[in-house]
C-alpha cells in the first residue's frame, strides 16, 4: 500500500528539526539552523545542516540532501512508506493509504486505543485489589515504600499470580504494560514483565521517563538504575531524576537520542555485582561514540560490594552523596583494567596497554586525552616517574601513528550520473543553443525528479509560442510538492554560471550514452 499524497503533504509540512528531535536526534542550534551528524558518510564532526526555512537537511561534506522522511529512512534502514509511518506515529498523524479507506484507518486507531484502555482498566482493578490484600500491603511496608509513594507510582496487586504490580508508562505518559513482583519466597521468576505487543516495546521504553522528565531537565542530569524498585526507592529518597531501562542494559539508539534531548549528563548507579558491572559495560559500549566526542558525559556511582541502590538506602547510606561523587566513565574503566592487574604478568600488562591505547586515542579532546595518558602511565609505572614518562611518550606516539590519512575516492557511477543529469537540464533551460544536442539525451534520464522536470519543460514548450522562460518553471515548482522545490530549484534558478563549454557537452553525451544506469547499478 502506498501512502496517500494528503498524508505526505501533512508530514512534509512538519518542521524538519521537530521531526528529527521527536525521533531523538540531537541537534545543535547555529543561528536559524541546526547541525547534526550526517548519516550518509562517516561523520565524526557534525556536518549535516538542518534547515526549517528550506525544509531539508544538507551535508557540506558529502553534498547529500534530503527531507525529514529521507533522514528517518536512512537512519533506520527502512523504505519510504515505513519512514512515513514512523514520522506520523511520533507526531500524532494518522497515515492514510491510497488503497485503504478511512474506515480501516479508524479501525486501527481504535484498536490501539482499546489496548491502552485495557491496560488502564487493569490498573484500576490492581489498585483496588491492593487495598484489600494485607499480604501485599505488608510486602510494600517491608520494602519501606510509603503510602504516598505507592499511590504516586500506582502499585497494585494481581491475586491470580500473587504478585505486586507496577504500571509502566511510555514517554508520553500512557500506561502500556506492567511489571509484576512475586510476594512469595523462592518463586521463580521473581519478576514478570508484559510481553511486547502493539503498544509495548521494551526496547523503546524507559521506566519513569515521563514522570522524571522535568526533574531531569531541572537537574541537567539523569540517573540510570537497574530495577524498577530501585527507581521507586531513589525517588522516595529525593532523587527524582531517576529512570531504569526496560529489560535491557543498553539503550536503543532511539531511546538514547530521546534522553539526550533532556540532558547530556548521565550517572549509572547499577548493582555492585557481576551483573551490574556487565550492565555498565554494555551501556558504555553503546554510548562510546557520544562520550569520546564529548557530546555526553557519563559517570559511574560505585556502590559498596554486594549492594544495589535500594540496599544502600535501607542501610542508611547517603545516595545523593554517592551520586554527587560519581567518577568519570574513563576513570571507572581504568580501575576495571588496573585495580586487579598482576604486575608480574607481562602478557596482561601488554594487553592493558593496548586497551588504553585503543580507547584513549579516540578521545577527541587533546587535553583530556593527554590527561588520561599521563594518569594511566603513572599507574602502570607504579608511581615510578621516569618509567611513567617513557610509557606516556609511547601512548602519545601511538596516537600520532594511528591517525588515518584521508584519501580521495573516485565517485561511483550513480553519483556522477546525478550530477550530469542536473547539469544537462540546467543547460537546456538556460542555454538554448545546446537544446538540439541535449533533447535526444533526455530519453536516458534515470532519476525520477529529473524525469518530472523534463516533463514539465515539455509541457511549457508545448504551450509557449516563443522561447520559454525559466520563470514559468519556477511557478510550477512553487505549486508542486515541496520535495521538487527542494531538489530542483537550483537547476531552474541557479546561483552559479551555466556557460559550459563544448567539452562539457561532450562529457554529458559520453556519460548519458555510455551505459544505461539501471545496468550500471547492477554491475
Amino acid at each position: 500500500m502506498s501512502v496517500s499524497q494528503e498524508t505526505i503533504r501533512k508530514l512534509k509540512s512538519l518542521s524538519v528539526s521537530d521531526v528529527l528531535q521527536n525521533d531523538g536526534t540531537y541537534l545543535k542550534r547555529v543561528g536559524r539552523e541546526f547541525v547534526t551528524q550526517c548519516l550518509w558518510h562517516e561523520d565524526r564532526n557534525p556536518s549535516l545542516t538542518v534547515s526549517d526555512d528550506k525544509g531539508f537537511v544538507f551535508c557540506h561534506v558529502c553534498q547529500h540532501h534530503d527531507d525529514a522522511i529521507g533522514f528517518i529512512s536512512q537512519k533506520y534502514g527502512i523504505n519510504f512508506a515505513e519512514a512515513c509511518e514512523k514520522v506520523a506515529a511520533s507526531n500524532n498523524i494518522v497515515v492514510e493509504h491510497t488503497d485503504e479507506d478511512k474506515e480501516e484507518i479508524q479501525k486501527k486507531k481504535m484498536q490501539r486505543q482499546v489496548a491502552i484502555d485495557t491496560v488502564a482498566e487493569a490498573q484500576i482493578e490492581y489498585r483496588k485489589n491492593l487495598q484489600v490484600n494485607p499480604k501485599a500491603i505488608e510486602f510494600l511496608q517491608e520494602r519501606q515504600i510509603l503510602p504516598e509513594t505507592s499511590r504516586l507510582f500506582g502499585f497494585g496487586y494481581d491475586p491470580k499470580q500473587k504478585r505486586v504490580t507496577l504500571p509502566i508508562s511510555n514517554h508520553i505518559g500512557n500506561h502500556v504494560g506492567f511489571v509484576a513482583r512475586t510476594i512469595i519466597a523462592d518463586v521463580k521468576p521473581k519478576y514478570k514483565n508484559t510481553e511486547n505487543n502493539s503498544i509495548f516495546n521494551k526496547s523503546d521504553i524507559v521506566f519513569n521517563e515521563y514522570r522524571a522528565a522535568e526533574h531531569i531537565r531541572s537537574a541537567d542530569e539523569c540517573v540510570f538504575v537497574e530495577g524498577h524498585l530501585d527507581v521507586v526507592s531513589l525517588w522516595q529518597s529525593g532523587i527524582k531524576n531517576v529512570v531504569a531501562l526496560q529489560g535491557t542494559a543498553s539503550p536503543s539508539e532511539g531511546v538514547l537520542r530521546r534522553m539526550i534531548r533532556k540532558t547530556k549528563r548521565f550517572v549509572l548507579c547499577m548493582d555492585s555485582d557481576a551483573g551490574g558491572i556487565k550492565a555498565i559495560g554494555k551501556f558504555l559500549d553503546t554510548v562510546k561514540s557520544y562520550t569520546l566526542q564529548g557530546e555526553i558525559d557519563v559517570k559511574i556511582a560505585v556502590l559498596p560490594d554486594g549492594m544495589d541502590p535500594d540496599d544502600f538506602i535501607k542501610s542508611g547510606g547517603q545516595i545523593s552523596t554517592l551520586i554527587s561523587n560519581a567518577q568519570s566513565w574513563l576513570d571507572w574503566i581504568l580501575d576495571q583494567w588496573l585495580n586487579s592487574l598482576d604486575f608480574k604478568d607481562e602478557l596482561k600488562i601488554q594487553e592493558v596497554e593496548k586497551h588504553i591505547k585503543d580507547l584513549f586515542s579516540q578521545i577527541s579532546s587533546p587535553a583530556l586525552r593527554s590527561h588520561y595518558y599521563d594518569k594511566a602511565s603513572i599507574r602502570l609505572a607504579q608511581n615510578k616517574q621516569s618509567l611513567a614518562a617513557e610509557i606516556s611518550k609511547g601512548f602519545h606516539d601511538y596516537k600520532t601513528s594511528s591517525l588515518k590519512i584521508k584519501t580521495w575516492t573516485k565517485p561511483d557511477f550513480e553519483h556522477t550520473r546525478k550530477i550530469v543529469e542536473r547539469r544537462m537540464l540546467r543547460l537546456y533551460i538556460h542555454n538554448s543553443e545546446f537544446r538540439w544536442i541535449l533533447a535526444p539525451l533526455m530519453e536516458q534520464l534515470y532519476f525520477p525528479q529529473m524525469k518530472w522536470l523534463w516533463r514539465r519543460i515539455e509541457e511549457v514548450q508545448t504551450h509557449t509560442l516563443d522561447d520559454f522562460s525559466h520563470h514559468a518553471l519556477m511557478a510550477i515548482l512553487c505549486s508542486a510538492e515541496p520535495v521538487y522545490m527542494q531538489t530542483l530549484r537550483s537547476i531552474v534558478c541557479p546561483s552559479i554560471s551555466v556557460e559550459d563549454t563544448e567539452l562539457s557537452i561532450a562529457h554529458i553525451e559520453t556519460v548519458m550514452t555510455k551505459i544505461p544506469l539501471e545496468a550500471a547499478i547492477q554491475l
